[in-house]
């Protein structure tokens, strides 16, 4: 068989959009040289790049890379074997033969033929993206359904998915949508005709592999059906001013929102929902910080939106994972757990739905079943105090293993959680705004007392006068449970639930702390804990620096940036924001991440949490809530905050016994 040796080499010229040949193609290779070609692109006016390798013997696409902020990342290959094109009869799949060869300077041509028919499928570069072709010909034409066109992404290098606004029944969503490759780039998949162009997002968790078939409609002769890849650079969010942050931080947008391919379980009605990643659990307890992205960038590529996207994660756990009870499940395909941030989580995600799509008709259809949600957290202020108690007692080593009563999934936490009881203040003053919007004025104020109850209880239930800021749970048994972490004074500033003065004193003097312990690696974030964790207080113990006993866990430092804007110490928090951005602008691990480092799904692996030197710690690789920092550095607007946040009912009390 005659080889060659195809190398395309594409370089901008002056301000044109697209590349031209710079120099002449090389003479054939060795006779014994391998069939490949090489294919470039880059876009003149955004920087994105495209890079194809092919087989041209196989008729494969061997190679994908995509860098779409004019880097050199698109070296990096994001398919764990070969891309190809297969036709399918009622019968099954046909065994075709391929083939492919050059077409002009930015194009490969490869050509699928058996059982009385010939399928082209033609490849070109342009403009940092890509499009393909499909026609068909031959006598055996009529037999052919359709054509599958398959994308074996390796997760292990980034876990590369598709991001789409519309999900069916059967598991599968349609285009428009993003093909995302966190920290690499984002191309735009459109179809050419009317009918709808479906596909399907398949994965194994154990075996650590994801893969996208794209489903085309039977080729014809006359009009080739087109796909079409364009790279997305997300513009800057509206009101934002800083377009330097926004350049260092548009494309890790992206690595908020993943999807699930259902293969942590939940069947098919848990395809599309918001995942920890796509390979991984989706978890109810942190629906809100998918609530915050969808206000603040509502809108990621033309067609793929991103309330679309919430709605169908915010239905899929009230209509599938809530109980007769009014308990919103954990995750999606784990035992029920008796977990008190997730409904007030849920409640949250259905607020900001409806703030930025202003669906009053899924509202009014709703609504019962977020009073629901509401009704569980009520009757769990078992003590009537306005503070709502989880069950588990949160006594020191009180618990058997995996009970946990929040996200913060390792402690012995329960009964008062200063966490679990910030959310649902939040949670109930959004309650009361979409009771406002139906005009049930009754149902508005019973949430407004509800969340004002709750707040006036809030400081004096969680205040550590040995340390001057809020301590995590108050237990069954009286003690209070000060685990040295921010979070729980951070979230009480950013939802009101302190005054400004009382806020930014308890911060001060966790700032002082956080200062003698010497930690300097910013951009990391801030630690979850100053101090190792007691051994009775948490589950899965690890050694101090490590996960959720000290580790550097990125997703919490956003409550942290909130809360310093909030009570002006924006020194403190631009020094940790511009460390985070410029490790996520440049990034640290061979696949351009600076908090991900693909899909590992190992404890001690995983680029979501840190050691204090940078090592990772973690156990997913990737953990959509690390890029919540990027909501904290919009929410610096002034003019941005108020979004995200449902109206108060006025100034939180100025002072209570105990507090500074």
């Amino acid at each position: 068989m005659k080889r060659a040796l195809l190398w395309i080499a594409l370089w901008l010229a002056g301000s044109a959009s697209a590349w031209t040949a710079a120099d002449p193609q090389p003479a054939g290779p060795p006779e014994s040289a391998p069939q490949v070609a090489i294919l470039g692109s880059r876009n003149g006016r955004s920087a994105a790049a495209i890079r194809l390798e092919a087989s041209l013997d196989r008729g494969q696409v061997t190679f994908l890379g995509l860098d779409t902020e004019g880097g050199d990342r698109s070296r990096i290959n994001l398919l764990r074997s070969a891309m190809a094109l297969s036709a399918r009869t009622r019968e099954g799949r046909v065994e075709l033969k391929a083939s492919g060869s050059r077409q002009g300077s930015d194009a490969i041509v490869f050509r699928l033929s058996g059982a009385e028919v010939e399928i082209t499928w033609k490849v070109r570069v342009a403009d940092g993206g890509m499009t393909m072709s499909f026609a068909g010909s031959g006598s055996g034409l009529g037999r052919i359904e359709g054509l599958e066109l398959v994308f074996p992404f390796e997760v292990k290098t980034a876990v590369t998915s598709m991001i789409s606004s519309q999900w069916g029944p059967d598991g599968k969503f349609r285009l428009p949508a993003i093909l995302s490759a966190p920290d690499l780039g984002q191309l735009l998949v459109r179809a050419s005709g009317r009918r709808p162009t479906a596909g399907r997002m398949e994965g194994s968790r154990a075996g650590k592999s994801l893969t996208v078939t794209l489903e085309l409609p039977a080729p014809v002769t006359r009009a080739a059906t087109e796909l079409r890849f364009t790279p997305v650079v997300l513009p800057v969010a509206e009101g934002y001013r800083d377009a330097k942050r926004w350049a260092a931080a548009r494309r890790g947008w992206f690595n908020l929102v993943q999807q699930s391919c259902g293969a942590s379980g939940g069947g098919l009605d848990v395809h599309g929902v918001w995942a920890n990643n796509a390979l991984s659990d989706p978890v109810s307890s942190v629906l809100y910080m998918l609530g915050d992205a969808t206000v603040l960038v509502p809108e990621l590529a033309p067609g793929v939106t991103m309330a679309p996207i919430l709605r169908h994660t915010v239905d899929y756990w009230i209509d599938h994972r809530t109980d007769a009870d009014g308990l919103v499940a954990y995750t999606a395909g784990g035992r029920r757990q008796n977990v008190m941030d997730s409904n007030p989580a849920v409640l949250i995600g259905a607020w900001c739905y409806v703030k930025a799509s202003s669906d009053m008709n899924w509202l009014r259809q709703r609504i019962g079943r977020l009073e629901f949600l509401s009704r569980y957290m009520e009757q769990r202020d078992v003590d009537a105090d306005g503070l709502i108690e989880s069950k588990q007692s949160g006594n020191s080593g009180s618990r058997p293993p995996r009970e946990p009563d929040c996200a913060w999934d390792c402690y012995i936490s329960g009964h008062k959680n200063a966490y679990v009881n910030a959310l649902a203040y939040r949670a109930w003053l959004g309650l009361a705004d979409l009771e406002r919007r139906l005009g049930q004025r009754d149902r508005e104020q019973r949430y407004r007392d509800l969340a004002r109850r709750l707040r006036a209880a809030f400081a004096d239930a969680f205040y550590n006068p040995a340390t001057g800021w809020l301590g995590f749970w108050r237990s069954r048994d009286g003690q209070l449970h000060d685990l040295h972490m921010d979070a729980p004074t951070s979230l009480a500033v950013g939802f009101g639930l302190l005054d400004r003065e009382s806020g930014r004193t308890m911060l001060r003097r966790y700032w002082e702390d956080l200062g003698k312990t010497g930690f300097h690696r910013f951009d990391l974030g801030v630690p979850i804990n100053l101090r190792p964790v007691p051994k009775e207080e948490m589950e899965h113990y690890t050694e101090f620096q490590h996960f959720l006993n000290g580790g550097c866990g990125v997703s919490n430092t956003a409550y942290l940036l909130d809360a310093f804007q909030t009570v002006g110490m924006t020194r403190e928090a631009d020094l940790i924001l511009e460390a985070m951005l410029r490790r996520q602008k440049e990034g640290v691990f061979p696949n351009g991440g600076g908090f991900q480092n693909g899909f590992v799904d190992r404890m001690g692996g995983g680029a979501e949490v840190f050691d204090w030197s940078g090592n990772p710690t973690g156990y997913e690789g990737h953990l959509v809530y690390c890029w919540a920092f990027l909501h904290s550095m919009l929410r610096r607007e002034p003019a941005i905050f108020p979004r995200v946040l449902p109206p108060a009912d006025g100034p939180p009390p100025i002072s209570t016994s105990g507090t500074p």
